[in-house]
């Protein structure tokens, strides 16, 4: 087994105050980290980080692959009616397994030169070919040498049973019957673990039913039923709407949380992603379980879905991760980012003693992903997955452990990023990627995007005969509309 030494780095966690030590990796792991600590390996390969800060991988708890080559597609476009367009707007919007192979490239590629080194991914793939796009996907991470943790979304419920279509006259009609059985759906599920449950241990199957408003509550019951006796883990989406509440009290009788809670469904191996439009009694709930909340800020704010109750959440001890979402909503993978925004974001309400701090954005970055993905990241110590990133200390200024993590919550945006390990291995080395021919994929992805994006009249076309109805709702729930794409 070798032995790696990082040697002469300012250590950074939430443990490790920026002082002078080494980090000795051995088997994918840390075996152990401090000052000095190197000096009882004196045969190992060393790398001497001359002062460098080296912190834990950045962790992206929520993202969609197969949007990564989508940035920029739409504007003031609130988020029901985003979907149509990015999610259900037709020709055009399928990717075959090879695009999904280069979506998740690129996507990939972006995260590591921002310093993330674990991502939860929730992955679509279309259902004509969709062992082998789910396939694609776990590839290109597996080549790419990124720590991914990829969920399969399926559903079996049309976009309109996730709103309150009821709200207006005609709008019932917009609703079609479940498109399967839940056997059905869950059947590829069931194939994707068998195929890659024992395959990797970097990159692992997760189960991810795309909403309780999107899936029957057969489905959604027996997929947290499929996780429980597999032992998988399960991401899904949560209260991302407003106009999800009215969905709520229809067919849930109303609380959201409340039925997943007695579903079982609120358990360690769950995560939710965006968790916005929870009340005081919610919270507490999710407090008094094992399962983790997904922060989601800047695709909340870029579709005016709402502002989840971050603070609300981690005053009651809530398990809260952070995630970019994907690129079509928010339009870059940086966690830096994300990390910025999911501490100021809520600072425009309440007094200041109730602020998420740098230290509390990185704590749900760090510890809270690494309860997302179920993996010991987010941690320079004995024992931890040896996933880092280290900062060049020439742009990130060396100061004391306090104002160096409100650095590197507020002053950094990724263009610090030295180097990335994943498991002891450089996947980033002085700024250059060593794992895949980085050119090569990006000229394959312009091919593709340019593709895409010659569809969009299409999909646009497609929008425009939904958008009179969808406004119609936004109305009636009480929701504002003033959408505009391109």
């Amino acid at each position: 087994m070798t032995t790696l030494i990082l040697r002469r780095a300012r250590l950074l966690d939430l443990d490790h105050d920026g002082s002078i030590g080494d980090v000795v990796v051995a088997g994918g792991r840390v075996v152990a980290a401090g000052p000095d600590a190197g000096a009882a390996y004196p045969s190992a390969e060393t790398v001497d980080l001359g002062g460098d800060i080296l912190i834990p991988g950045l962790v992206n708890a929520h993202t969609h692959s197969n949007q990564s080559i989508e940035k920029g597609l739409c504007d003031a476009l609130p988020l029901d009616a985003w979907m149509v367009v990015a999610s259900y707007g037709g020709a055009g919007a399928r990717l075959s397994p090879r695009d999904l192979y280069v979506s998740a490239m690129v996507g990939g590629l972006e995260m590591i030169r921002t310093g993330t080194t674990s991502v939860l991914d929730c992955a679509r793939a279309d259902l004509e070919w969709i062992d082998e796009g789910m396939d694609a996907i776990m590839q290109a991470y597996l080549d790419l040498g990124m720590r991914a943790s990829v969920a399969i979304q399926f559903s079996d419920l049309d976009f309109f049973s996730s709103i309150p279509v009821e709200l207006v006259p005609g709008g019932s009609a917009l609703v079609r019957p479940p498109l399967a059985r839940p056997d059905q759906v869950l059947a590829s599920a069931d194939r994707f673990l068998d195929r890659w449950e024992k395959r990797s241990e970097r990159v692992r199957p997760l189960l991810g039913p795309s909403s309780l408003p999107r899936c029957s509550t057969e489905l959604f019951g027996a997929a947290v039923d499929l996780a429980r006796s597999r032992g998988a883990r399960m991401q899904t989406h949560l209260l991302s709407a407003r106009s999800q509440i009215d969905v709520a009290r229809t067919r849930f009788g109303g609380s959201t949380v409340a039925f997943l809670r007695d579903m079982g469904a609120l358990e360690d191996w769950a995560s939710f992603a965006h968790a916005i439009w929870l009340d005081e009694r919610e919270q507490m709930m999710f407090a008094e379980s094992e399962a983790v909340a997904v922060h989601n800020p800047a695709s909340n704010l870029k579709l005016g879905a709402g502002v989840a109750p971050v603070p609300g959440l981690l005053r009651a001890g809530a398990r809260v991760a952070i995630g970019s979402d994907g690129a079509s909503s928010n339009d870059t993978q940086n966690m830096f980012e994300t990390l910025k925004l999911a501490t100021l974001i809520h600072r425009v309400q309440g007094p200041p003693a109730t602020w998420p701090t740098a230290a509390d954005g990185l704590t749900m970055c760090w510890r809270g992903g690494a309860r997302a993905l179920g993996a010991d990241v987010g941690r320079i110590a004995a024992g931890a997955l040896a996933d880092f990133t280290v900062l060049d200390a020439d742009q990130v200024w060396p100061a004391p452990a306090a104002q160096l993590r409100n650095q590197i919550a507020y002053g950094e945006l990724g263009s610090a990023v030295r180097s990335v390990y994943v498991d002891g291995l450089p996947v980033l080395l002085d700024r250059r990627v060593t794992t895949v021919d980085e050119a090569a994929i990006r000229a394959e992805a312009r091919e593709l995007t340019t593709r895409i994006w010659s569809s969009l009249p299409d999909r646009l076309a497609r929008f425009e005969e939904l958008r009179p109805m969808l406004e119609r709702i936004e109305a009636a729930a009480g929701l504002r509309s003033d959408p505009s794409c391109g």
